[in-house]
């Protein structure tokens, strides 16, 4: 097995700590950290393990990537948005006096785009009306029992997200036996087949518009107008979608822009996020991460996300 290393030194401001220090403890094991490195599982057809070391402190950090091709290199780029420009956004944001306290509190931090339409559907789904923690047990459990592996670098363990053809292979009642209900495993199940049919070509989609996959989204059972735009910004290579219904969104923005604990409404979140347009997808993330860090800083100042989702 051929063995890739590089240093790369993004063009753009980068750190993937921020997202480390609020998601660290819901990522399953084909995207994880440990020892000081990130390890990601990728590919459908043939799995391949990279890795990725932030090396040095700063604002521009070295990364030393170590990948099996240079297709997974080109492929780890892109998830991790190494050319991504953040400055428009930034820009924007300087001009209001809340999110420019927020970006200067993470800046460069990068938001991991999912691997697959199905993982973004997947991981989404799964958040539907429970909590992150909950959400994150069960993904964890599907990565490991359907997930191709268990592939073993340096000591760890790690599985690759399941593909479409893992999943429609099963059956739904096969995918409630690890604690999912039963309208989530048939969700699952059915957006599984969908694209193993060809019925969803992802491919075509990242070709379209937010709104465009949005709407189609939509008109699949078991997907609501919250999880369409939650999917569209995990997955899609844009930046002008997020779900402003997010409960933990508008309570994220009530706390910051309004001094309570109480969330706002959906449109309220809205007219923030359009504030940052076309950018409202590092805007949501920004506000989501200070939020979280905020509750785990200050107990008691601010009402914990129950994990409850709107508009489902």
């Amino acid at each position: 097995m051929a063995i890739i290393t590089s240093i790369v030194r993004p063009p753009f401001p980068f750190t993937l700590f921020p997202y480390l220090e609020t998601y660290h403890a819901f990522l399953d094991r084909s995207f994880f950290w440990s020892e000081g490195r990130w390890w990601i599982a990728l590919g459908e057809e043939k799995v391949e393990i990279a890795q990725v070391v932030e090396k040095g402190e700063g604002r521009n950090p070295l990364l030393e990537i170590t990948s099996e091709s240079e297709g997974a290199a080109k492929e780890l780029s892109s998830i991790l948005g190494f050319s991504e420009d953040p400055l428009p956004f930034y820009r924007l944001g300087e001009k209001d006096p809340v999110m420019s306290e927020i970006i200067e509190e993470f800046y460069g931090a990068r938001i991991p785009r999912s691997r697959s339409l199905f993982e973004a559907a997947v991981t989404t789904i799964l958040e539907q009306q429970i909590s992150m923690k909950v959400a994150s047990v069960l993904r964890k459990r599907l990565v490991e029992e359907w997930g191709p592996g268990p592939f073993y670098r340096e000591g760890e363990t790690i599985f690759a997200f399941p593909a479409p053809r893992d999943i429609a292979k099963i059956s739904p009642e096969e995918l409630r036996g690890i604690g999912m209900s039963g309208a989530k495993s048939r969700t699952i199940h059915q957006l599984a087949n969908l694209i193993e049919r060809e019925e969803i070509d992802p491919a075509s989609w990242k070709t379209l518009s937010s709104s465009q996959v949005v709407d189609f989204l939509v008109q699949l059972p078991g997907i609501g107008l919250w999880s369409a735009q939650f999917i569209v910004a995990r997955w899609m290579p844009t930046n002008d979608c997020f779900a402003p219904g997010d409960l933990g969104l508008r309570r994220a923005i009530g706390f910051f822009y309004g001094g309570s604990d109480q969330p706002v409404s959906t449109t309220d979140a809205q007219e923030v996020l359009r504030r940052f347009s076309p950018y409202e997808r590092w805007a949501g993330w920004y506000l989501l991460m200070a939020i979280e860090k905020e509750k785990n800083s200050s107990p008691g100042s601010y009402t914990p996300v129950t994990g409850e989702k709107d508009g489902e």
